[in-house]
C-alpha cells in the first residue's frame, strides 16, 4: 500500500469545540459515520477532564475535555466542529488559531455568512484559513438550510425573480430556560420592547447572514437591509418546558428582515417562534414556506420535525456532519453554502 493509499484509507479525525446538546449530538452522529474523535474542548470548568464520550452518552472513549491550547497544533485533526452560543466574533476568535494550523472548521453558530455581519472580520477569518491551507464553513438548519439554502436552490428554477419570501414558524415549547429567556418569552410586552431596544434581546440575530447569503448566491450584495422585531402576545394560558405564560404575556416573536440584492430581486425573510403555536389565536402555523414571485413563480412548504426541538438538533448536526467531505475538498478560505456544491447526505468514509 502506497503512502497516498494509507492516507486515503485513514479515518477522518475530528475535534469537538463545545459539548452542549448540539455538540454532543455532533459527536454521536460523526462517530456513527466512522469519524474519529481525537479532541474535545469546552469552556465549562465542570466539564474539563471528563471523558467526551461519557458526556455525549456513548460511554468512555478516552478523549478528555480540555482547553484549546492543548489541541491547537498542525496535524491534530482534519476538521473541528464548533458549537457554542451565537457570538460571531468569539466564534471567529475560536476558529482562527485552528485554521492557521490547517484544521478545517465547520461551525453551526455565528458565521454562516460573515460578510453580512462584519466584512473586516470576514477578511481576517479568510486570511487565517488561507494561511493555514484550511477551509471554514458555517451551516446548520437555520441559518444553513430553511431560510437560505432552500430559497437559493429554488431560485435556480426561475427565469426572472421579483421577490424571494421565506418564512419559518417553530414551536418553542420544548426549549429550556436559556433559549426561552434569550427570546423574551414570558415577559410583558413593554418589557420585551425595552429589551429589544436596548439590545438585550436580538432574537434571530443571524437573519442578516441568510439575507446576505441569498444576495451573494444571486451574484450581488445585500442592500437596504431593514428589520422588525415584534412580540406575539398570548390570549390564553400556556405552559412550556421552562415557562408558564399568562394571558397578556409574550408567548412568541416575529423577526422580519427585508433587503434587496444589488442584482435586482427583493428578499424578505421571517423567523417566528411561539410556545405552543395556535393558528387560530396566534395567526401562525409551524413549518417553513418559501415563495418566489417571478417567472415561473415557486411555492414550497415544509412540515414535520424540522420545526420541533428534537428535529432541530438532529437536522443541525446532520447539516454539519454531511458537510465534511465538501469542506475537506474545498479550496482554502472562508466559504459559504452559496459557494459549495449542493450538499447531500453523506454515508461516512475515509479522507479520499
Amino acid at each position: 500500500m502506497t503512502s497516498k493509499e494509507k492516507k486515503e484509507s485513514a479515518p477522518i479525525r475530528m475535534i469537538q469545540f463545545g459539548l452542549g446538546a448540539a455538540g454532543c449530538q455532533l459527536i454521536r452522529l460523526a462517530r456513527s459515520k466512522g469519524v474519529e474523535l481525537v479532541g474535545a474542548i469546552d469552556a465549562d470548568p465542570a466539564k474539563l477532564g471528563k471523558d467526551a464520550g461519557e458526556l455525549a452518552g456513548i460511554g468512555a472513549i478516552g478523549v478528555p475535555v480540555t482547553t484549546p491550547d492543548k489541541l491547537c497544533h498542525r496535524g491534530v485533526a482534519d476538521v473541528m466542529f464548533h458549537a457554542t452560543r451565537y457570538r460571531p466574533k468569539e466564534s471567529a476568535d475560536d476558529a482562527i488559531p485552528f485554521l492557521q494550523v490547517g484544521v478545517n472548521v465547520i461551525a453551526i453558530s455565528g458565521i454562516s455568512y460573515l460578510p453580512a455581519y462584519d466584512q473586516a472580520l470576514a477578511r481576517r477569518v479568510d486570511e487565517a484559513a488561507r494561511q493555514g491551507g484550511a477551509t471554514i464553513l458555517g451551516t446548520g438548519l437555520n441559518p444553513g438550510l430553511l431560510l437560505d439554502a432552500i430559497p437559493i436552490l429554488m431560485s435556480s428554477a426561475c427565469e426572472r425573480i421579483n421577490l424571494i419570501h421565506a418564512s419559518r414558524v417553530a414551536d418553542f415549547s420544548p426549549w429550556g430556560p436559556e433559549t426561552i429567556n434569550n427570546y423574551g418569552m414570558g415577559l410583558w410586552p413593554n418589557e420585551f420592547e425595552e429589551r429589544v431596544a436596548s439590545g438585550k434581546i436580538s432574537l434571530h440575530a443571524e437573519i442578516a447572514h441568510s439575507v446576505g447569503m441569498i444576495a451573494h448566491a444571486m451574484g450581488g450584495t445585500m442592500e437596504d437591509f431593514r428589520q422588525e422585531r415584534l412580540s406575539i402576545v398570548s390570549k390564553t394560558r400556556r405552559t412550556g418546558k421552562a415557562v408558564t405564560i399568562e394571558p397578556g404575556q409574550v408567548c412568541g416573536f416575529r423577526h422580519v428582515a427585508t433587503a434587496r440584492s444589488s442584482t435586482g430581486p427583493a428578499i424578505k425573510l421571517e423567523h417566528c417562534g411561539v410556545v405552543h403555536p395556535d393558528p387560530a389565536t396566534d395567526g401562525v402555523e409551524p413549518g417553513t414556506r418559501v415563495r418566489i414571485e417571478g417567472v415561473p413563480s415557486v411555492d414550497v412548504s415544509l412540515r414535520g420535525e424540522l420545526s420541533e426541538s428534537t428535529g432541530v438538533y438532529a437536522a443541525t448536526a446532520a447539516r454539519a456532519v454531511n458537510a465534511v467531505p465538501y469542506v475537506i475538498a474545498a479550496p482554502p478560505g472562508l466559504t459559504s453554502l452559496a459557494d459549495l456544491p449542493m450538499m447531500a447526505w453523506w454515508g461516512g468514509g475515509h479522507r479520499g
